[in-house]
């Protein structure tokens, strides 16, 4: 499918979701002044935002509006948005009911450092704030699992047991180190002063071979800007965010909603 660059979907996608979207809303208030943007400008202002992560001043001088229009037609097409992708949301283990192995690790989708929150979300292995997501796909590179949003400075184990993941995923799954320990296809790590035998080096390099997949998993993921350069609006609307990106994600790959 060819996906426009502007919003990430293709023409059939945009218009399919633009009429889901004015299912779940009134665009305007009858007998009122009629709103700066129609639903179509607003839905591609919103995915604008998600897919390059413009600010709002830069919407509003693209679509010739206030930057607290920009602020609200966004929060008001992502409430929408939420209800829209609903039908999307799986289980995590009816998602991972697929034969053959799958691959798992984690990702952080940085933020502002917000210092209210003082070290709650910084990541030490990044260096940076951020929330914890870990994602699991296929070995062919089909995703399968991105999980809600943990603090970052929760390593990767953690969120592997705080998501009930050691409940639904076993040897055959392939992970790096940070995993080791929990019953996953890891890499062995070398011991200090200890040669590692040839044998468990070409085991350790399969196994980073096969797993590379969920790293380009992650990259397609993080195509959507908002999560890969930094979220710069409200903490408390992370959630939010989140949840309708992650429901453009397997919307874009072919995952519908109807």
């Amino acid at each position: 499918m060819h996906h426009q660059r502007t919003t990430g979907l293709t023409a059939t996608q945009f218009a399919a979701l633009l009429t889901a979207l004015t299912n779940q809303l009134i665009w305007g208030k009858p007998g009122g002044r009629p709103p700066a943007l129609t639903p179509a400008q607003a839905l591609k202002t919103t995915l604008l935002y998600h897919r390059h992560n413009l600010t709002e001043e830069l919407l509003a001088e693209i679509f010739t509006v206030s930057q607290p229009t920009i602020s609200r037609t966004i929060n008001t097409i992502e409430k929408a948005l939420a209800k829209v992708f609903k039908p999307l949301e799986q289980p995590l283990k009816m998602s991972l009911d697929v034969p053959g192995s799958l691959v798992v690790d984690g990702t952080l989708v940085p933020t502002w450092n917000w210092r209210s929150l003082g070290k709650t979300n910084f990541s030490g292995k990044h260096k940076r704030t951020g929330f914890n997501h870990q994602v699991i796909c296929t070995l062919d590179g089909r995703l399968l699992v991105i999980t809600d949003p943990l603090p970052g400075a929760r390593h990767d184990a953690h969120a592997f047991r705080a998501h009930g993941l050691d409940q639904l995923l076993d040897s055959s799954t392939l992970a790096d180190k940070g995993y080791i320990g929990l019953g996953l296809a890891t890499p062995t790590r070398r011991k200090p002063g200890v040669k590692v035998p040839q044998g468990v080096k070409d085991n350790n390099r399969i196994i980073n071979r096969l797993r590379a997949v969920v790293e380009r998993v992650i990259a397609q993921v993080k195509t959507w800007r908002v999560l890969y350069s930094g979220f710069r609006r409200p903490l408390s609307l992370y959630r939010q965010v989140f949840s309708v990106v992650r429901g453009l994600v397997f919307y874009a790959a072919g995952r519908t909603f109807e």
